[in-house]
């Protein structure tokens, strides 16, 4: 695991840090939010807005899917974002965005919340093709490679742009229900069914069973490749320089959890415990955001990875929302002074542009 960003100045400096990126993360969640009125003020002192049903607009949906969606995962690599294929011109970058491919999983799940398998999909040039029937996971890393993994019932499989298929990879014939990439590194960590944690290298050639971590009941890599996990209780933990840290600050009985992989976060990811986001981070704190999520209105799945385009699965629907589009409107003139003050951020930690993005909220109009 990687050691996070030296942010010099000290522990003040590095809150003020770290609260530049949850208020940015929070600002682009909200502007889909605020598109489709689904927000409402439950406290005007304490600004706590909660998302409801109306967030899912018909004119977001995307793909309807005959079973439950559980997971999507957009790659930030290569395969969607090659630099050297960017442009600035406003009618090819408006064409990049609607092209975007991402992969989900169908399942039908019962009460008690347990899957079965209904297939691994991709969702190409307005596509959707099933790559694997037993397919439970996907995983892309953040970096120059076009590379995106499968976990499935037999082992890891690598996705083929080329042939648009799925490929064995390696030597592992475990049954994976989740998978996570590192990002310049060729590691890769699974769950397997008896939520044992295992790191691959070598190509797909060696696993190394991860003794410390017990009992994890899902993964996710930050894209500083620290890992976050949550356990049976539902207590998150974090793992890197080779120890594993429980979360602090967090509900101590919660009923439900999830972990979701944002944007613009480099040593953090968000947890969802119950109606309430937190932001998680790779020091083992957390911070407790002004987001609350009706109990009715929680997605099956989130995509939100590529930052100004994002996918919600919502009763065997997916939805898109394109913040740029969403931002274009006069109504949003303060949070895009805000998305312009924050510019290095977003240029750092988004695999879009801003220059190219200001090309498309100009002209472009709703």
């Amino acid at each position: 695991m990687n050691h996070r960003r030296q942010v010099h100045g000290g522990d003040a400096v590095y809150k003020e840090y770290k609260m530049k990126h949850l208020k940015l993360f929070i600002v682009l969640l909200l502007v889909g939010a605020i598109n489709a009125g689904p927000v409402s003020k439950e406290n005007d002192e304490d600004e706590i807005i909660t998302f409801t049903k109306e967030f899912y607009l018909t004119n977001f949906i995307m793909y309807n899917a005959k079973h439950d969606v559980v997971n999507i995962i957009v790659p930030t690599n290569s395969l969607n974002f090659d630099e050297s294929k960017m442009t600035e011109d406003e009618e090819n970058m408006e064409q990049f965005f609607k092209n975007l491919i991402l992969f989900f999983v169908e399942a039908d799940v019962d009460a008690a919340g347990n899957r079965m398998d209904k297939g691994l999909y991709v969702y190409k040039n307005g596509k959707a093709t099933k790559l694997l029937e037993n397919g439970r996971d996907a995983a892309a890393s953040s970096d120059d490679s076009t590379d995106v993994f499968f976990g499935a019932k037999d082992g890891i499989y690598i996705y083929d742009n080329k042939t648009n298929t799925a490929v064995k990879y390696g030597s592992v014939t475990d049954d994976i229900i989740a998978i996570a990439k590192e990002n310049g590194t060729d590691v890769i960590y699974y769950l397997n069914k008896d939520h044992e944690l295992y790191k691959v290298t070598d190509n797909g050639q060696k696993n190394v069973k991860i003794e410390d971590v017990v009992g994890a009941q899902e993964i996710v890599l930050d894209t500083a490749n620290n890992l976050y996990f949550y356990t049976e209780d539902k207590q998150a933990y974090v793992v890197n320089d080779n120890s594993v840290k429980k979360i602090t600050g967090l509900p101590e009985n919660p009923k439900y959890v999830k972990l979701i992989k944002p944007p613009v976060l480099e040593d953090g990811v968000v947890f969802l415990s119950d109606n309430a986001f937190y932001v998680i981070y790779s020091n083992g704190t957390s911070e407790l955001s002004d987001f609350r999520i009706a109990s009715k209105a929680k997605p099956s799945a989130y995509g939100m990875e590529a930052t100004f385009v994002q996918f919600y699965a919502f009763h065997k629907k997916i939805y898109k929302y394109n913040l740029l589009e969403i931002l274009s409107g006069d109504i949003f003139e303060n949070l895009n002074k805000f998305l312009e003050e924050n510019e290095e951020i977003i240029r750092n930690e988004s695999p879009v542009s801003i220059s190219s993005t200001r090309k498309i909220k100009k002209h472009k109009q709703i």
